[in-house]
């Protein structure tokens, strides 16, 4: 998400949220996962959709306040400084009910549980959002995976402590060339090396717990060597986890694995 677009402007115009009117505050009810050094945009809103522009808002973390808006205007001196400048409300967000809190350069520390607030003459809502900063290590395979020609296979990987990387990248590559490409929530064939096309596949149900394993269907001779799987985004000390296919050229019966994938 582009951070240019959350920036606080002068209100051109408000809509005042009476006891009449009587909204609902939403916050994601499923604990957020971010990444150390990115940006992660912790949900809030307004149902109905009102318009919020011209009231006060304000998230914070225990006694700590995150970012104050008031009447459109962001009030700095309430922040706490660790929070400082990397918070941001969207003026244009906020006349629509939505009052998310974009929140950047991630620190560990900012793990926590954030509250939401809408403060008005007439009446104050809140909900809470919680919120894990990770920095989880990428694991391979210690001993060789072996196979037989003609087998699936999987090439075990995952993340410790377990860790949603379901919005990130996750490439697989052997001696530099990639294997497979996970992007935007999907299989992404355009770096694929032709010799594993229509060969790869990663769980769907799997990566979103931090399992990056990859089934490599109908292995070869060809196949064998060292595979490395690699988080990109993710800031730890071991972002790469690296596993060994060793392939018996006698072929047996094919072992056969199912199940979703991509």
């Amino acid at each position: 998400m582009d951070l240019t677009v959350f920036v606080l402007l002068s209100v051109c115009s408000h809509q005042f949220v009476t006891e009449t009117t009587q909204p609902q505050i939403i916050c994601s009810s499923e604990p957020v996962q971010a990444v150390y050094s990115e940006h992660v945009l912790l949900q809030c809103y307004l149902t109905p959709p009102l318009n919020a522009a011209s009231e006060t808002v304000k998230w914070t973390r225990g006694n700590d306040v995150v970012i104050l808006c008031q009447n459109g205007k962001y009030n700095p001196g309430a922040q706490r400084e660790h929070f400082e400048p990397r918070t941001a409300l969207s003026l244009e967000a906020l006349t629509k009910g939505n009052l998310s809190l974009m929140l950047s350069s991630l620190k560990l520390t900012d793990t926590g549980r954030y509250k939401c607030s809408l403060i008005t003459e007439n009446l104050e809502k809140s909900c809470y959002v919680n919120l894990t900063v990770g920095e989880s290590d990428v694991i391979g395979s210690d001993e060789p995976v072996k196979a037989n020609v003609g087998e699936d296979v999987i090439l075990p990987c995952h993340l410790e402590p377990p860790f949603n990387v379901s919005t990130l990248t996750v490439e697989w590559k052997r001696n530099k060339t990639y294997v497979h490409v996970y992007r935007s929530m999907k299989h992404d064939p355009n770096q694929q090396n032709t010799h594993f096309i229509n060969r790869t596949y990663l769980f769907c149900d799997e990566i979103g717990k931090g399992n990056i394993s990859l089934l490599l269907r109908n292995v070869s001779k060809d196949d064998e060597g060292l595979y490395i799987c690699y988080v990109p985004k993710l800031h730890s000390q071991v972002r790469k986890g690296k596993i060994t296919l060793e392939v018996d050229a006698e072929k047996h019966d094919t072992k056969q694995f199912n199940g979703s994938s991509k």
